[in-house]
């Protein structure tokens, strides 16, 4: 089924020495992402690189042919080094360094990824010169650019998959805004409406009861507590935690004694849920007031409370 959807051109760049298997799974993340993401955040993110996107054609140089041809029709660049920076240009250490400089330069995002997986060494002057300068220009970069570096394959797919959530986010939102730019007498009458405060992520606590025997062959009943956190809104939110509270708004970290150790969730999509195992101790309390706190499509840091019981 078709979809609308804000098209966005990735870069995809590195030196030759990036084994050809991690470019395909840097591909195959994009992939799966628009599958399962594109269609919830309205963002489809198409790759292309200098084999895909190049075409014969005159210039000063390879590398300023490239870059009016696919760098500069990109929105964004995931550039992966290995070992080699790579062969120089005129004006930079290399060209995938051109690359990155060019859409740093048009205010584009660029994350560098730093491949450390397991691997044959390089040997001879020339592999130690490449070496010494990738290192010298990531350490220039590391102030200006997001990277991140891979131990597995699967640890790049995971970065790139993480990468392409939070781009969907910046843009998506940076569409929304520039709607409502574009219809100011709109963007008024929204902004005099408050939010809906039925709209949000909502806890409620789910119980399973599973029959078990003890040491003397009776039968008792186990009872086992989750958090949920269900969101009713229709968009997705993100950064999604949560506390507990006593009625004087005082933490209460006896409620759960696994609160402390609850993962952030960094997307939760329209109207889906999160569920996390909940422990309690003998002296526990019975009931708490669990603050969940989120972000929503504008931005804007929110919060919803509920009452939540055990018993």
């Amino acid at each position: 089924m078709s979809y609308n959807a804000l098209v966005l051109q990735v870069l995809v760049s590195s030196p030759s020495d990036l084994p050809a298997g991690h470019r395909e799974v840097v591909l195959r993340a994009v992939r799966m992402w628009n599958n399962l993401q594109g269609r919830i955040f309205g963002i489809h993110f198409s790759t292309t690189d200098w084999r895909e996107g190049g075409t014969p054609a005159f210039g000063e140089y390879a590398q300023s042919v490239l870059n009016e041809q696919i760098v500069d029709e990109s929105d964004l660049g995931v550039v992966v080094f290995t070992d080699r920076l790579g062969t120089p240009t005129p004006d930079h250490p290399s060209g995938t360094a051109e690359e990155v400089a060019r859409l740093r330069a048009q205010g584009k995002d660029v994350a560098v990824l730093l491949n450390r997986c397991e691997r044959t060494p390089l040997i001879g002057s020339d592999a130690l010169e490449q070496r010494q300068a990738l290192e010298k220009y990531i350490a220039e970069l590391g102030r200006e650019a997001f990277i991140a570096d891979y131990d597995s394959v699967e640890k790049l797919s995971e970065v790139v998959s993480g990468l392409l959530a939070r781009m969907a986010t910046k843009y998506r939102r940076e569409a929304d805004a520039a709607l409502k730019r574009e219809a100011p007498s709109l963007q008024q009458d929204l902004a005099a409406v408050e939010p809906d405060p039925a709209e949000g992520v909502w806890p409620r606590i789910e119980v399973t009861e599973s029959a078990e025997t003890d040491s003397r062959g009776r039968l008792r009943t186990k009872r086992r507590w989750s958090l949920v956190l269900e969101s009713n809104l229709n968009k997705p939110v993100t950064d999604v935690s949560y506390r507990y509270e006593d009625g004087d708004g005082n933490p209460q970290d006896n409620f759960d004694l696994l609160a402390d150790e609850a993962e952030v969730v960094k997307v939760l999509p329209p109207r889906g849920s999160v569920s996390y195992e909940l422990l309690q101790a003998m002296g526990s309390p019975g009931s708490a007031m669990c603050v969940v706190e989120w972000t929503d499509p504008q931005g804007k840091r929110r919060e919803t409370r509920a009452s939540v019981r055990t018993h």
